[in-house]
This record gives structure tokens, sequence and C-alpha cells, in this order.
């Protein structure tokens, strides 16, 4: 998928970033605050293009297709109520999502720096050579979380946001309708997400998966077991 790549080489390019600026203000940790919280700033614009680039590529043709044959000012309404449902959906998620990304980048940039700066003490090394050492444990080491959180993390959210996005202009419709829990095919969908296959529930009444309450597959409620990279869908019908 397009836009999942493109998000990926995004948060694999920023994740890189802010470790290396976290690692060369080691000796500061009023620095380190400042470049975590430059890196939570840039994290959050960089979700927020994401998400609606996906809203707009899987909720805006449900929303045309739904007003087409509708007048302008029915029309307008329909596409109001869903671009309000889209920026509640952000508003929520933004703020937890950007948090746990900022917090884990610290917790293994830390885990680079520790043993590094540990050496260099044992060694008597000096600042400068410390300082070259951990820029190269950044790029070897750092380098390779950067690109395995960032596709992790961008299949992820895609998806979150992919399935919000139809459930936003299904709702939009104003139409009664019902959604269906679709389990993806293969070896390698979660039994429970495979038990759900199936399942039927109103619009706004939650699947229940593996004992968890979900809205639809990839629920950022839901716990990681069912959330990460989840591949499963909804279908909407319209209710008899």
């Amino acid at each position: 998928m397009a836009s999942a790549m493109r998000m990926e080489a995004s948060i694999r390019r920023e994740i890189a970033r802010a470790m290396r600026e976290f690692a060369e203000a080691h000796e500061s940790p009023g620095a380190q605050a400042g470049a975590l919280d430059e890196h939570r700033k840039r994290m959050e614009a960089l979700l927020d293009k994401s998400w609606r680039s996906v809203f707009s590529a899987f909720g805006d043709r449900i929303i045309e297709g739904a007003a087409k044959g509708h007048r302008p000012a029915e029309r307008k309404g329909l596409f109001d109520e869903y671009e309000s449902l889209i920026a509640n959906w952000i508003r929520r998620w933004s703020a937890q999502k950007v948090t746990q990304i900022v917090g884990t980048t610290r917790d293994q940039a830390l885990d680079i720096i520790r043993p590094v700066v540990a050496e260099a003490v044992r060694e008597g090394i000096g600042q400068a050579a410390t300082g070259r050492v951990l820029q190269r444990a950044m790029r070897e080491q750092g380098g390779a979380l950067s690109r395995a959180r960032a596709r992790v993390i961008s299949r992820t959210e895609v998806h979150s946001a992919s399935q919000a996005a139809n459930k936003a202009a299904a709702k939009s419709t104003g139409m009664p309708m019902r959604k269906q829990w679709i389990a993806a095919a293969g070896e390698r969908t979660r039994e429970d997400h495979a038990a759900a296959d199936g399942q039927t529930r109103k619009l706004d009444e939650p699947f229940l998966v593996g004992g968890e309450e979900l809205d639809v597959p990839g629920d950022p409620a839901g716990s990681a077991e069912q959330v990460i990279n989840c591949r499963c869908a909804v279908g909407y019908v319209v209710a008899d």
C-alpha cells in the first residue's frame, strides 16, 4: 500500500533523527528533554498528515457515493459530519500514540547510550571521542531499530485509520447500518480474530474479540496483542 510505504519512510527518518539528536545531547538532561520535545512535535505533525491521507483515500469515496443525488446543502452536511468525526478521532488518539512512540525512542536511545558512556568512563576516553562512538552506535543500532519500528508503526496506523475512515463515512451517511467483522484469510490471522469472523453488530456497538471490545479492527483502544499488524476488515450493510 503506497500510503503505508510513505508513512514508513517518514517515520524511519524521524526516529533515526531523534535518536541521533538525543545522543548528541547525552551530557545535558535539559538538552535531551528538548530533543524529545522536538521529536514529539514532529511526530504529531507526521501522524496527522499520514492519518488524513488515509482518511481521504478510504472514506472520501464512500461519502462521495452517498452524496450523489443529494441537494448541495445535504451534500455539505454529509461532508461536514465526516470531517467532524475525522477530527475527533485524531484528537482522541494523537497524544496517546505520540507519547508511546516518543517514550520508546527515549528508552531505546538510552539503551544504546548508557553502555557506550560507561565504557568510555572505564577507558578514560574524552568527550569528543565518546561523542563519535555514540554517533556510530546510533547510526548502526539506532538505524536498525528505526527501520523495524517504522514498519510496524506504519502498518498498524494505516490499518487503524483506514478502518476508522470507513466507519466514519458509514456513520456520516445517516443510514441505518450494521457492521460485520471480516477476518483476514491465512495462517497469520490471530485465533481470536478468526473466531470473530462474521460477528455482526450495530454501528456503534463493539465487537467482542479475545475478551476485548473493539469498535473496528485496529481499534487504538485495544491491546497491542489485538491491534498490531492486524489485517482484518469490517463490512457495512444497510440494516433492515
